[in-house]
């Protein structure tokens, strides 16, 4: 064989494992391969340099179950699962509060328009507590609107009181909202509570599944 055909099938042989050879090259070089000893060598060679260098084994995977699902904070249904019922009853209350205000316009010595949207709201909300009572794996969606808006509310609340226009025993209707943000928390998985100050449950882990009894 002449050392152009040699060089010129090395190339081909080279270009093969980047993809870059055409189908007539690797016809003529696996021609070439079968009748010159020292080409054949050298793809065999090449292959085991190739096969050594990207084909490796995979690299173990340390097991991540217990470790992120000990982290987590799953919906909580409480001793007996009264947290859900707790929860529903709370927004059965609110919906009797703020169905007058919003169907009636009668809030407290507030104007029309401003009865409907605070009976609006509480309606809204009642909605939202039912659902997570419904649905506890969603309460943590909820849990961030909710928080803010009763935050605001409890602002609004001290800011009647302190300037005489409403007085404490009236603002009590507040109460129920409180709840119901309190209870929602916990069916939540408590967020932002430590995990060894949680009560209420235990936490089992088995089969790379955290669960709270």
């Amino acid at each position: 064989m002449t050392p152009d055909a040699c060089s010129t099938t090395r190339e081909t042989l080279s270009a093969e494992i980047d993809g870059e050879a055409t189908r007539e090259e690797r016809r003529l070089a696996d021609d070439h391969v079968d009748s010159c000893t020292a080409c054949a060598e050298y793809a065999g060679g090449l292959e085991a340099v190739t096969r050594q260098f990207r084909v490796r084994s995979a690299e173990p995977v340390p097991d991540l179950v217990a470790s992120v699902t000990a982290r987590v904070r799953p919906a909580r249904l409480g001793r007996g699962g009264w947290l859900r019922p707790a929860l529903a009853w709370v927004a059965v209350v609110m919906l009797v509060q703020s169905l007058p205000p919003l169907l009636l316009g009668d809030a407290g010595g507030a104007d029309t328009h401003q009865a409907r949207h605070l009976g609006a709201f509480g309606v809204a909300l009642a909605i939202g507590f039912a659902y997570a009572a419904w649905r506890p794996h969603r309460a943590f969606g909820l849990l961030p609107f909710t928080a803010a808006l009763v935050a605001t509310m409890v602002v609004a609340l001290v800011a009647d009181v302190a300037a005489n226009g409403r007085s404490a025993v009236a603002e009590m209707v507040h109460i129920s909202e409180l709840v119901g943000l309190m209870l929602l928390w916990m069916i939540a998985g408590s967020p932002g509570w430590p995990l060894h100050a949680r009560r209420g449950g235990s936490r089992h882990v088995a089969d790379g599944i955290t669960r709270t009894t």
